[in-house]
């Protein structure tokens, strides 16, 4: 597939902010939580949304904020980027947000 391809999804049914948690007592890794949130935000199917991982590295994702090896958790990072006009942000105790694209204007609007 090339970059150029597009991806069909429904629009967006919602104005409203999308929130989930990751669990980190599954083997789910992080990044599939992620993809999940993404689609749901999206009301489409997670295989096809379209190439997420041109975004971000899913090894890096999980390795970022998977719990230490001693198995205390990450405290105070997070991490953000925009998939198809949606902002999605994860922080490290496992909290995903989605916003639509109407929910936050881009940087690059309205300077």
């Amino acid at each position: 597939m090339s970059k150029s391809e597009t991806y069909p999804y429904p629009p967006a049914t919602t104005t409203a902010t999308y929130h989930t948690h990751h669990d980190w007592t599954t083997t789910e890794p992080l990044s599939t939580s992620v993809i999940n949130a993404i689609a749901k935000s999206m009301g489409a199917d997670p295989t096809k949304i379209g190439p997420v991982f041109d975004q971000f590295d899913p090894e890096a994702l999980n390795g970022l904020f998977d719990p230490r090896r001693d198995g205390m958790p990450h405290s105070g990072g997070h991490v953000g980027f925009t998939f198809h006009g949606y902002h999605v942000f994860i922080q490290s105790d496992g909290h995903i947000s989605v916003h639509p694209p109407s929910d936050i204007c881009d940087a690059s609007e309205g300077t």
